[in-house]
């Protein structure tokens, strides 16, 4: 640990005095725990680079809040660990002259996409999805969810709940980091209803129509979804 301190301020007092930019590479397999060390290195960057305020949020909250947001969207439970992630990122932070941080851009790359449709027991999907159906009743009706064992997306596991994880509490710890970090109402609607959109269309289920090579809707539940996933994108 005080060897990598070390390193920290070695790096830090480079970038103050000779404006060199510094990098860190957080490697390792599955379940090694990158996400935890990318989330105390941020911290800690956070910590040296000080406050320096940005329309009444400071930029360290902003860059903090951030991770709840990409977890909540690209990590899911794993057979390694609860909080895997399930992309790569590139974290890039700016400070200023005197050293306070400046801004900051978060670029993500090679997203498990296939994990979206299929999922093997007993993992869990993106915990997005759980959040969402745990969410406030007046947002449950809006998006016409249910419990999320009733979704195909997400009942191909056994796994619905995670241990010592409430979804509930989850949803709007994710609603307040994505205030935090400037996204409008508008735009967390727009992501929201997309979610749910997502979750309608796994359960449209068809038939074999009457004319060769056609299908039909199954049954009156698959119109629904069907329904549901037209509003929520705007179609309807």
């Amino acid at each position: 640990m005080y060897l990598h301190s070390l390193m920290f301020l070695t790096g830090n007092r480079q970038m103050m005095n000779e404006g060199k930019s510094n990098s860190i590479l957080v490697s390792g397999e599955s379940g090694a725990g990158k996400t935890e060390t990318t989330k105390l290195l941020m911290r800690y960057l956070a910590f040296l680079g000080g406050r320096s305020k940005t329309g009444g949020r400071t930029v360290e909250q902003q860059v903090l809040e951030s991770n709840p947001v990409l977890e909540a969207f690209g990590n899911a439970k794993t057979v390694r660990n609860n909080n895997s992630s399930r992309f790569g990122k590139f974290v890039e932070i700016q400070f200023d002259q005197s050293g306070k941080i400046s801004g900051a851009a978060i670029r993500t790359y090679l997203l498990e996409r296939s994990r979206v449709c299929q999922i093997n027991s007993p993992e869990r999907n993106y915990h997005c999805f759980y959040f969402l159906c745990s969410a406030p009743s007046e947002d449950i009706k809006r998006y016409k969810l249910g419990d999320p064992s009733s979704f195909h997306y997400l009942n191909q596991s056994s796994c619905i709940k995670v241990d010592g994880m409430s979804d509930a509490e989850e949803y709007l710890a994710t609603r307040s980091a994505m205030n935090t970090v400037g996204i409008t109402e508008q735009e967390q609607e727009a992501t929201f209803r997309v979610v749910a959109a997502v979750l309608h269309l796994g359960n449209l289920n068809f038939v074999k129509g009457r004319d060769a090579d056609s299908s039909v809707l199954k049954d009156e539940k698959a119109k629904f979804h069907l329904n549901a996933a037209a509003e929520l994108l705007m179609y309807a």
